[in-house]
């Protein structure tokens, strides 16, 4: 009876993983469109993998990764089917759920539904929810800063995301060009400046390895566009409206010169009032 019941888990595992792989859709037989993909729930996966679920975590990735490797994409519009992405994320979510610190779910998750506009929101929630728990992995960090900004036009978690993937990668002036950018896009300009300057200062304290010049670049341009944003706020507050251009803040003596662009173009007005570059056009 002893004997039985040590054995009794390792019955149970195997009654699960091929209870699993048979509800699992065969990745080489092609789907007709009407059929409904299945997965059994996280929460269900959980049980039945006992101290398992990292193994469990590599099944789920490898059914999701067989599938989009052997399953076509719509002839018109290169996208799979509406059920077809359903599984696919609902399958890498179960491998996420069972190792949250398995990296590849996320980067597939990253490549094959995000890209193609799958329910973004609720995919990059699962990006970085595993950033948050790989707290090392400036990888993560960045897909979760960037899908932010570009995607999902949410600026104040995008920052924060693409400063914790230059905090991670110890100091990469890429993160913090791109954090500077989406603190400008924001209208943060004064946000950015600060952050670039708290990075160049704790890169010199720190010595690191990575060059600042790019980050002392970006800066320059961003203290010039801050002095003329300066300069159409004072203006808006005298007159309650939008200054045409440049040269009129400049004949009003709110701005003492229009300031030179750094990279060599010009700065000026889009209809908003926003301080734009020609550069940004190129």
């Amino acid at each position: 009876m002893r004997h039985l019941s040590a054995l009794k888990p390792w019955i149970t595992l195997c009654a699960g993983i091929i209870i699993y792989l048979m509800m699992l859709p065969m990745a080489t037989v092609e789907k007709p469109r009407h059929e409904q993909l299945f997965t059994l729930p996280p929460k269900v996966l959980r049980v039945m993998s006992f101290q398992f679920k990292e193994a469990a975590a590599d099944i789920s990735f490898l059914n999701a990764l067989v599938f989009l490797g052997s399953t076509r994409t719509q002839p018109k519009t290169h996208l799979y089917l509406p059920e077809q992405y359903n599984w696919i994320h609902n399958t890498l979510k179960n491998s996420a759920s069972l190792d949250p610190y398995f990296l590849d779910p996320y980067n597939l998750m990253n490549s094959s539904l995000i890209w193609d506009r799958y329910k973004l929101a609720e995919v990059n929630e699962l990006i970085a929810s595993g950033a948050d728990k790989r707290d090392w992995d400036y990888l993560l960090a960045y897909y979760a800063g960037f899908n932010y900004y570009y995607f999902l036009d949410d600026g104040d978690k995008s920052f924060s995301y693409l400063t914790e993937a230059s905090k991670r990668s110890a100091g990469n002036p890429f993160f913090d060009n791109l954090a500077a950018r989406v603190a400008y896009k924001a209208s943060k300009t004064e946000l950015a400046i600060a952050y670039l300057e708290q990075q160049i200062h704790q890169a010199e304290l720190e010595g690191r390895l990575y060059s600042t010049e790019p980050i002392k670049r970006r800066l320059m341009i961003l203290k010039e566009i801050r002095k003329i944003e300066l300069a159409v706020e004072s203006y808006r507050g005298l007159f309650a409206r939008t200054p045409a251009n440049i040269h009129e803040l400049v004949s009003l003596k709110l701005l003492a010169s229009i300031p030179d662009e750094p990279r060599g173009g010009s700065f000026y007005l889009d209809p908003d009032g926003r301080v734009r570059s020609t550069k940004d056009l190129k």
